[in-house]
């Protein structure tokens, strides 16, 4: 892979170009980190709104009827059904592995199933 940064002061927006032999699952990936970039949701702690980086959500569970964003150390609410956070982000990285949970495949390096059909 070669990346290539190109400076132009009189640029008035990032363009990001890819050239590339064949679109496959590595281009599909690479797409989906830059599109995560500078995506935000809209989240809540303790009454206060908070625009999280989609890029930093390891992951979003369903827990008691409450949709949780989960990050590194920090952990919010989310209006919205799983359903409806998942259709908002499916673009930018995110699979949903079960009912009640999407991951953010961006962050992941490796997962397995469990015996009682959970993941870690």
């Amino acid at each position: 892979m070669v990346l290539k940064v190109k400076l132009n002061p009189e640029q008035r927006d990032i363009e990001v170009q890819i050239t590339c032999p064949a679109k496959n699952k590595i281009v599909d990936r690479i797409v989906s980190l830059i599109k995560s970039v500078d995506t935000q949701i809209e989240c809540y702690s303790d009454d206060i709104i908070k625009l999280v980086n989609v890029s930093d959500i390891f992951y979003i569970e369903s827990v008691d009827g409450k949709t949780i964003v989960c990050c590194e150390k920090e952990r919010y609410l989310v209006k919205g059904r799983l359903y409806q956070v998942y259709e908002k982000l499916k673009d930018n990285g995110f699979v949903q592995i079960s009912k009640y949970c999407i991951v953010n495949i961006n962050k992941l390096d490796s997962f397995k199933p469990l015996d009682n059909n959970r993941y870690a």
